[in-house]
């Protein structure tokens, strides 16, 4: 008596035979084969004869995606200027407020001169005074040197000059100040003449 399988195991069979092809495929080795050009491929068997077997690689990691940065925002911000310095105000006759005024704010009044003969010391002293006056009402002139030239009426027997010097002039004041030469009796007594400018000025504020 001989029995025939029926339809539903015939499939089972094909079934079971089918899932063990496909764990042997995925079991199956990887082999790494060159070719004589130099080109390296990777396949399950050893068709060649010289391909090398690889093993197990590590498992593969994720990789965490990076959102992309819009260029807009990658642009680095353009640096801002630097403040001005605020500019300085000119004031009328001088140029910035930070700067010293004109020495010729330095005026010389009232200049007179006088001279003085001993003919027992055999000297002679020659005098100019004078006012000075600083016109600045912000800064004073700290010290103010003054050239006197010293010249007889004639223009014949004397011509010399000395420098006198004022300490502390405040803005807007006046002051006196004496200039003395002293030289040698001249062989004749005459009148004299000064002549006097500014020669030097320290300004303070």
């Amino acid at each position: 008596m001989r029995v025939y399988p029926n339809k539903l195991s015939a499939r089972f069979v094909i079934a079971c035979c089918a899932l063990a092809t496909m764990a042997s495929t995925a079991s199956a080795e990887m082999w790494r084969c060159t070719q004589p050009d130099g080109t390296v491929i990777f396949s399950d068997r050893n068709f060649t004869g010289q391909c090398a077997r690889m093993g197990e690689g590590p498992p593969l990691l994720r990789v965490p995606s990076v959102a992309p940065v819009p260029a807009e925002e990658a642009k680095p911000e353009p640096a801002k200027p630097a403040p001005s310095e605020p500019a300085q105000v000119p004031t009328p006759g001088r140029g910035r407020r930070i700067d010293p005024p004109n020495d010729a704010v330095i005026t010389i009044r009232d200049l007179t001169a006088i001279p003085n003969f001993n003919s027992l010391l055999g000297t002679a002293n020659y005098q100019a005074t004078m006012l000075l006056e600083n016109g600045d009402s912000e800064w004073t002139a700290e010290r103010v040197c003054i050239n006197v030239r010293f010249r007889d009426i004639n223009l014949i027997f004397l011509d010399v000059q000395q420098v006198g010097c004022l300490e502390g002039l405040k803005p807007l004041d006046a002051r006196q100040l004496t200039v003395t030469y002293t030289g040698m009796v001249p062989p004749r007594l005459f009148p004299i003449r000064a002549e006097a400018k500014v020669d030097y000025v320290k300004w303070t504020k």
